[in-house]
């Protein structure tokens, strides 16, 4: 049986997180592909809830880890807009 309780607040988590990301010379696309894959390991070692069987991850870590990507691919602030060029 899965829960969507964590699934759906993880995803909205992992969302406001990504929206606040800023794209900086230390942040960029490669940084957010090995958050990613660290979450996914770290998801994958965390496992279920204990009575829930249906996967071997962790539901909520996993849709966090989805929305944190696609807050920062989809609305992520650009470049530092404060700095004088």
């Amino acid at each position: 049986m899965i829960s969507w309780g964590p699934i759906i607040f993880g995803f909205i988590f992992g969302l406001i997180v990504g929206f606040s990301f800023r794209k900086t010379e230390y942040f960029n696309n490669t940084s957010l592909l090995v958050i990613f894959i660290f979450l996914i390991i770290l998801s994958y070692l965390e496992g279920s809830f204990p009575f829930y069987t249906d996967t071997s991850f962790s539901l909520g870590v996993l849709a966090t880890s989805c929305g944190l990507v696609i807050g920062k691919l989809l609305f992520g602030r650009k470049d530092n807009s404060n700095m004088d060029s």
